[in-house]
């Protein structure tokens, strides 16, 4: 199957955009907590999460499953073939290693995220404070907690086993999903998510 893309990436994701532009405009007022947090949580997490499954998957600890999709990209009106490998979902031998990588990056990402809870808390107190400042400050706060609600439920997902495990065939591994009312996703997305 052949994908075709012709507008940028972030057109097709809404809330990301939303995202930046308001981040954007709280560090406009000096609050620069939710741009530290999409960055870390946007660019640095993945790539060490990325960077550490590429490790285990070395030493043979783990297995990483990839879809490779087939796309035309339009550059300046030109068509290029491009060939996209993305990761999957990685398996690991039993489900208690499997629990044990997610538990523990899961906690990584708790911390970055206090950390940015935090950051925005010495913003605030190191400022005068307005209604206009109050008011930035409580929307920043609201950006930073909601993921962090999120991670903590899935913690408490991850520690109670309410989580989906399947064995993958032809393989010696498992891999998680979590269900909710949208459907199955798998444990890799939920912890990239940004919000």
């Amino acid at each position: 199957m052949m994908n075709y893309q012709n507008t940028a990436l972030l057109i097709y994701a809404p809330l990301y955009v939303l995202f930046v532009v308001t981040g954007f405009g709280l560090a406009f007022m000096g609050l620069s907590a939710p741009i530290f947090y999409g960055l870390c949580m946007g660019l640095i997490f993945p790539v060490v999460l990325s960077m550490r499954l590429h490790t285990l998957s070395e030493s043979g600890q783990a297995l990483l499953l990839k879809e490779t999709t087939h796309w035309t990209v339009y550059v300046q009106g030109i068509p290029v073939q491009e060939t996209r490998s993305s990761l999957k979902n990685p398996c690991f031998s039993t489900p208690q290693r499997l629990q044990q990588f997610f538990r523990r990056t899961l906690f990584a990402r708790l911390a970055l995220q206090v950390a940015s809870v935090a950051m925005l808390v010495q913003q605030v107190s190191a400022n005068p404070l307005s209604i206009d400042y109050g008011a930035a400050a409580f929307v920043a706060l609201i950006i930073l907690l909601v993921p962090l609600y999120r991670t903590v439920l899935l913690m408490r997902k991850v520690h109670i086993g309410e989580w989906a495990l399947q064995r993958v065939d032809g393989v010696e591994g498992y891999q998680a999903f979590f269900i909710d009312k949208k459907g199955a996703r798998t444990a890799l997305d939920r912890l990239l998510a940004i919000m």
